[in-house]
């Protein structure tokens, strides 16, 4: 791995994500992957990290969460106080610009739409899954006074219920890894594209 590179993350889940299907992707991993531990942290480190002597790459993959526009704004803001433009909205295939440092933006899911990882690793369930349908029946069948979700988490919910069904329970990282979750998908196919663009040699 290389300081040369970096790739900013929110959390864990979306390194070992990032891990995983580089892997099943034949990615080289020619970087690494800094864990911010959360949003304000991630975006308020960009400035400091696009100033790290060297620097020639720096990646950031962030959640849109509830406002892709909002949350685009902030990493807009931030790179420009290093003298970085990006555009006025996310590429739909990952945005990247060309300068000292380079510096790539994908937004959870995929640009285009409010989410998260877990929308992305919705995604990634295969369309032949017979359990996923099962997963959502059980999470609508709890009711609303004993659900300790919020209301916009239901997909969230069903993730993570369809995960436990597997033979080894797994994270979405690790349920990537194992095949679980198909990376081949055009998203993941697109994700990992934008990895290999980003990080080229």
């Amino acid at each position: 791995m290389s300081s040369e590179r970096i790739l900013l993350v929110e959390g864990e889940d979306d390194e070992k994500v990032v891990e995983h299907l580089g892997r099943v992707c034949g990615l080289q991993q020619n970087f690494t992957i800094e864990n911010e531990r959360g949003f304000s942290k991630l975006c308020g480190h960009i400035s400091v990290w696009a100033k790290e002597p060297g620097l020639r790459t720096l990646g950031v993959l962030a959640d849109a969460n509830d406002d892709l526009e909002s949350r685009w704004k902030e990493i807009v803001d931030a790179a420009a106080g290093v003298g970085v433009r990006l555009p006025d909205a996310p590429e739909p295939s990952g945005t990247i610009v060309e300068g000292s440092p380079r510096i790539g933006v994908w937004l959870m899911p995929d640009n285009c739409r409010p989410g998260e990882l877990e929308d992305f690793a919705l995604e990634l369930i295969p369309a032949s899954d017979r359990v996923w349908s099962l997963a959502e029946q059980y999470i609508a069948s709890i009711p609303e006074a004993e659900r300790k979700f919020k209301p916009g988490k239901v997909s969230k919910a069903n993730l993570y219920a369809w995960l436990a069904s597997r033979k080894h329970p797994q994270r979405i990282g690790a349920a990537i890894g194992v095949g679980d979750l198909d990376a081949e998908v055009p998203l993941g196919k697109q994700f990992a594209k934008w990895l290999s663009d980003l990080f080229v040699d």
